[in-house]
């Protein structure tokens, strides 16, 4: 049940009192497992992200000389500079992780930020396993909490709540007390960041990257001994009032602890740099050519049909920039046609101003299909896809993903995942010093600082 305006129950102080008390030992071993796998995965995305042009805009930034790492550089910067970097390499591409718990790129706000601080304190990497838990669960769980609803309303969930998330894991992190922890989140919470309307545009990545450094701030400030008023999220003209009609499920906070995001509904990983949105069409129309045998130039016609939430998420029809390809199923599809893949080397403007592409992708369709989905499923295949494509010889052939390869029904696999981070790293790392680097992330509560995390040692000269 959503709680009415002024309830009782401060759900910020719920949050802040599981922060402060978590413990690996309170860590399942599977949700262990799959924070391993984001921050392993996260850390290969960013990798990939530091020669993107948004990486290398927001490095020209101010920043400060301070104990931290920033992705693809010899450079050690401040914590709250290496989080805005980090956390915009970590999303440059829109190759990073998602949760359908709030609709979410958790991991691409929280890991820069614990990363950073857990740096300059000098934290063990179990006490970093421990705040980048602490800071997605804190996400996730609010996610479920304040439902689709907040996403849907036009806020960008993956800023707006990732400021949240990090900030917790940054309090952990910092040693503040329940109460500190609390102000933090509440904190936070007043700095809503991110629109949707953003999507498509250089500037999402570089709010990734000020949400990891907002939260770091607000975790600071309340260090120093700003406070907040209780009850943030629940309170008249509070967060959930404010921005969300007032929706706010505390089942899903209750939950918290007993249940963990990571592994229930779990992670979906992009084999693609493109939204998540699109996987499942491409992961189709790649079916369909390898079982009928045909190519792009035998293709009349392509009618996608989606889910609501990716219709809504792919408004683009006919990209000019790679930021807008990357939400658009007419490129996401021509380009899985043309190329027979779609990787970070077609995300360029020469690239889409290939006539070839330009042709093809005009003659591809998204419309949202309501009743793709059993409802059984519907929950857990949020962005199924059917492809129909017609071809000029007069056969019809229809394909329906219902979970892209990478979603928690439907894993990518130990190998495939590492494959993704070889080929990340590989214009910064060798393939034996990438597949070192994946072994040590795979061991990080074993370590007893985590300053190597990014691979500087290893760093090639490009």
């Amino acid at each position: 049940m959503s709680i009415a305006v002024n309830d009782a129950r401060d759900v910020g102080q719920a949050l802040a009192q599981w922060v402060a008390a978590l413990s690996l030992a309170d860590i399942p071993a599977d949700a262990r497992r799959v924070a391993r796998d984001c921050i392993a995965d996260g850390i290969g995305v960013m990798l990939a992200g530091t020669r993107s042009a948004v990486a290398q805009a927001v490095a020209r930034l101010p920043q400060h000389a301070g104990a931290c790492s920033v992705a693809g550089d010899a450079a050690h910067v401040d914590a709250a500079s290496a989080a805005l970097r980090n956390g915009a390499a970590c999303h440059a591409w829109d190759f990073d992780d998602t949760s359908y718990a709030g609709i979410v790129h958790g991991t691409a706000v929280v890991l820069p930020a614990v990363l950073a601080v857990a740096q300059e304190v000098g934290a063990t990497g179990t006490q970093f396993l421990e705040a980048f838990v602490a800071g997605v669960e804190v996400e996730y769980a609010l996610g479920l909490a304040l439902t689709d609803s907040l996403y849907e309303r036009g806020h960008w969930t993956t800023t707006t709540l990732g400021v949240i998330g990090a900030a917790a894991g940054v309090a952990k992190l910092r040693k503040l007390s329940a109460a500190q922890i609390a102000d933090a989140i509440g904190l936070a919470a007043n700095m809503p960041l991110g629109l949707r309307a953003i999507h498509g545009s250089t500037g999402k990545p570089y709010l990734c990257g000020m949400a990891a450094k907002l939260g770091i701030e607000a975790a600071d400030a309340v260090a120093a001994g700003v406070d907040v008023q209780p009850n943030i999220f629940g309170r008249r003209r509070g967060f959930a009032d404010t921005l969300n009609g007032g929706v706010l499920k505390l089942d899903a906070i209750d939950a918290l602890g007993k249940r963990f995001s990571l592994v229930d509904p779990g992670i979906a990983y992009k084999l693609h740099p493109l939204c998540s949105a699109t996987q499942a069409a491409i992961d189709a129309t790649g079916m369909l050519m390898e079982e009928h045998g045909f190519t792009a130039a035998d293709v009349a016609s392509v009618q996608c049909d989606g889910t609501g939430l990716v219709a809504a998420c792919l408004p683009y029809t006919a990209p000019v920039m790679p930021s807008q390809a990357q939400f658009s199923m007419s490129f996401a599809i021509g380009c899985k046609l043309l190329h027979g893949d779609v990787g970070r080397q077609h995300l360029s403007a020469a690239a889409l101003a290939d006539p070839a592409l330009v042709q093809l992708m005009q003659r591809i369709r998204l419309q949202a299909d309501a009743n793709l989905v059993p409802a059984a499923e519907a929950e857990a295949c949020p962005e199924a896809s059917r492809v129909e494509i017609c071809l000029h010889d007069g056969r019809i052939v229809v394909k329906t993903v219902l979970a892209a390869l990478g979603m928690p029904q439907n894993p990518a696999g130990d190998v495939r995942l590492l494959q993704k981070f070889i080929d990340c790293t590989a214009p910064l790392l060798a393939e034996d010093a990438a597949r070192a680097l994946w072994e040590t992330i795979h061991q990080v509560d074993q370590l007893q600082d985590v300053h190597g995390l990014l691979g500087q040692p290893a760093l090639q000269e490009t």
